[in-house]
């Protein structure tokens, strides 16, 4: 037995590692897959510990690299996850859509159903909306990540700045 935890250092994407390397998996739920360091136990009931530069979003079949070249391949666990339907065609789909959005919810778009967290307020509102759900035990895997809020908005400052840099080369410009 010994002290130090197995490191897992490397993310390999999808269909970019060995599959030969495997040497277990590890089931994470969609919160465990943005984490950057993180003491987990592989589904051996091993612990390792994630160790990342930075926190990155696992995909259903990325690998991390152990210490020793061996790779745990990420896999989503089945959550408990509601499924809306959608009366009323694309019109009642897109207002379901935005009621959702503007409450910052993570959702998985699959085909013509929204998938998201079981929360009973959330699904009294949908019902409210003429929605059908349906519970499900699912993997979830929300549209651009739980965190393309933050991503969001940090775009947002990005391009206010690209803007008020333009506006000055535009004025540098008539000065000419």
């Amino acid at each position: 037995m010994t002290d130090t935890l197995r490191r897992a250092t490397r993310v390999h994407a999808r269909g970019h590692w060995p599959a030969e390397r495997e040497a277990g998996t590890v089931t994470l739920a969609f919160d465990d897959r943005h984490r950057r360091r993180m003491v987990m136990k592989d589904d051996a009931g091993t612990d390792f510990l994630l160790d990342l530069p930075r926190a990155v979003a696992l995909d259903h079949g990325d690998g991390l690299e152990l210490g020793d070249g061996a790779v745990l391949r990420v896999v989503a666990a089945d959550e408990d996850l509601m499924e809306v339907r959608c009366g009323g065609g694309t019109e009642g789909f897109a207002r379901i859509a935005w009621h959702l959005g503007n409450r910052h919810l993570p959702v998985q778009i699959v085909g013509e159903t929204i998938r998201l967290r079981r929360d009973h307020v959330i699904e009294d509102m949908l019902k409210g909306l003429g929605a059908s759900v349906e519970a499900i035990h699912a993997p979830f895997a929300p549209e651009g990540g739980a965190y393309s809020g933050q991503g969001h908005s940090h775009g947002h400052g990005h391009d206010h700045g690209h803007d008020h840099g333009h506006h000055h080369h535009h004025h540098g410009h008539s000065h000419d």
